[in-house]
């Protein structure tokens, strides 16, 4: 693999950090995920003012959200080789 550069290494270190912060949001025991207008199946939904339902999605695994932690380890694994 060829070196970075300079302002190469700046841009990853500018996306690790975005993705950083924007993981530990996610994260936050305060904050909550959810799919909306799934068909309320069990007691475990949020029905909305407007008749949308919401299910909430497990973060730390079986979501799309899990790719953003393999995205900080790459990023990582990226900026220590160079």
């Amino acid at each position: 693999m060829a070196k970075l550069t300079k302002a190469q290494q700046r841009h990853l270190q500018r996306a690790l950090a975005h993705a950083e912060r924007a993981h530990a949001y996610l994260m936050s025991d305060q904050i909550a995920v959810a799919r909306k207008d799934r068909a309320a199946t069990t007691t475990l939904h949020y029905t909305r003012s407007d008749g949308s339902t919401l299910y909430e999605v497990q973060k730390e695994y079986g979501s799309d959200l899990t790719g953003l932690a393999d995205c900080i380890a790459d990023l990582k694994a990226l900026l220590s080789s160079s």
